[in-house]
């Protein structure tokens, strides 16, 4: 029996190995049910590659997008089934939580509450999901899970967020075309930078003759990356983060009220008096300032004097340290109902996000075997399932010039262009209020400032749960996401979710 060293030094080796050969498309098919509700569903698994080409002639592979894609099988006719493409975000994160947390026919169960212990846990059919009213495709972006890049290629084509969304895109028609889905509604369902992708691909996939966007989900929206930034004169973070603190601070304990009335104070509070006192500067009295900071603190549970010295902007990273300081306990930031312990109480940041780390263990453990034993994946690289690419890569036109991740990656009016040219594209944002990695706050104002013309308006739904950034954690919030969703599917031109 070989030692684990050895062991991974073999896995190493065949994945280097496997990674040399020329690319190739693969599909393993296998037949599956799933009871959802009262309605026991039979349905297609297929997981495999789709290699895509630089050319009409197909001459020149570049990349090889892996993808697991769901079909239910009693369906005559997929005119009025809805396809929906769903990934996560990063950039540079594969679809592992998506697809092991949320709508897919298997989910990832937690023996009780995974905000104490995701150590025990299960993989069990999955009553929330959205097999019964859609077809579902998992896709992994280039250098991410098990998509893979053609030997010889360099990566960094894939990597910026046109480009991105180019090959996405490209992955869509090529999907449509070989499954002939050209009929039925297509659904782009982005979470976190997804959701800066899908309306990238929105629009590239305007540019495909005959093939329409129905609908874009945007779950743990980020837009806009100003709307979470802070700065000097930049006040949007602050802004948009309080409500968020807010509700973290009424969860742990630290003040006191109900949620709805602690979120529209702290919504209020935000949009007038602290947007003001922040647009002020140092043009603000010794009065103004205390009373600010008072008020502040009364919404955050943060001292007055902590609030003061921060010049009346706590950032996130500060937040989810001085919060419970004094419980010797942090934060986390995509889901502050999580907590961890650092080595000490003394620093300005946690070691550890809580809320990151203890969910992505399980879900790799999880795909991993399922995509083999359950799928018939035939795998390189049997350890990979994840790959984290450095954001100085991803780059938008508009902060093309400034050669880094900045404040400029926008693409809300993307969006806006893309609904004003196609008036039945309809969007979804589902959002949570313990979330610090995109809070709901900014999400909102984004569509608030797109000044959409009534009846484009009348195409957005805004929906708020009580979770964090990967909302279907939250059992409940889970199962109203479900609801939620059915709802928007059986909405969509030409959609017979019913």
């Amino acid at each position: 029996m070989p030692d684990t060293a050895t062991s991974e030094t073999t896995a190493s080796e065949a994945g280097k190995a496997a990674d040399a050969k020329p690319l190739a498309d693969q599909r393993f098919t296998t037949r599956h049910a799933v009871t959802i509700g009262t309605e026991r569903i039979e349905y297609t698994a297929n997981v495999g590659r789709i290699v895509l080409h630089d050319d009409e002639e197909h001459s020149t592979p570049k990349v090889a997008i892996f993808y697991t894609a769901y079909v239910r099988d009693d369906v005559p006719s997929k005119r009025d089934r809805p396809l929906v493409f769903l990934w996560n975000g990063g950039p540079g994160s594969s679809t592992i939580w998506l697809h092991m947390y949320s709508y897919g026919p298997r989910r990832v169960v937690f023996d009780g509450d995974p905000l104490f212990d995701t150590s025990r846990w299960e993989l069990r059919e999955n009553v929330h999901s959205l097999l019964d009213v859609a077809d579902l495709v998992f896709v992994d972006a280039p250098s991410t899970g098990f998509s893979r890049v053609v030997p010889g290629e360099d990566p960094a084509q894939f990597h910026g967020a046109e480009a991105d969304a180019a090959v996405i895109g490209d992955f869509v028609t090529e999907f449509v075309a070989r499954e002939n889905r050209g009929d039925s509604p297509i659904v782009l369902f982005g979470e976190s930078y997804g959701t800066i992708r899908a309306p990238l691909v929105a629009d590239y996939l305007q540019q495909v003759p005959g093939l329409f966007v129905d609908g874009v989900i945007l779950l743990s929206s980020l837009m806009d990356v100003a709307g979470t930034t802070f700065g000097v004169g930049v006040n949007y973070g602050a802004v948009g983060q309080l409500p968020s603190y807010a509700a973290t601070a009424l969860y742990h304990g630290v003040i006191s009220g109900d949620l709805p009335t602690v979120i529209a104070e702290a919504e209020d509070f935000a949009l007038n008096d602290y947007s003001v006192a922040l647009l002020k500067g140092s043009r603000l009295t010794g009065a103004e300032r205390e009373r600010i900071a008072r008020r502040l603190s009364e919404l955050t549970g943060i001292s007055v004097e902590f609030i003061l010295r921060s010049n009346l902007r706590v950032n996130l990273w500060r937040y989810v340290k001085e919060l419970l300081r004094d419980r010797h306990r942090t934060v986390g930031r995509l889901d502050t109902r999580w907590t961890g312990i650092d080595s000490d109480t003394a620093g300005e940041t946690f070691e550890d996000d809580a809320s990151y780390s203890a969910p992505t263990d399980p879900a790799t453990r999880a795909l991993n075997q399922y995509l083999r034993a359950d799928l018939g994946w035939e795998a390189d690289r049997p350890l990979l399932y994840r790959h984290i690419r450095p954001r100085e890569q991803w780059k938008h036109r508009e902060s093309e010039q400034m050669g880094i991740w900045t404040p400029q990656l926008e693409v809300a009016t993307v969006l806006r262009a893309a609904m004003n040219r196609s008036p039945h594209l309809k969007v979804l944002l589902l959002s949570g209020y313990y979330d610090l990695g995109t809070p709901y706050f900014p999400a909102e104002l984004t569509f608030d400032h797109l000044h959409l013309e009534p009846e484009r308006a009348r195409n957005v739904t805004r929906t708020r749960y009580e979770s964090g950034h990967m909302i279907y954690l939250h059992e409940p919030s889970l199962a109203q996401t479900r609801a939620d969703l059915v709802g928007f599917l059986s909405s969509l031109r030409g959609a017979d979710a019913a």
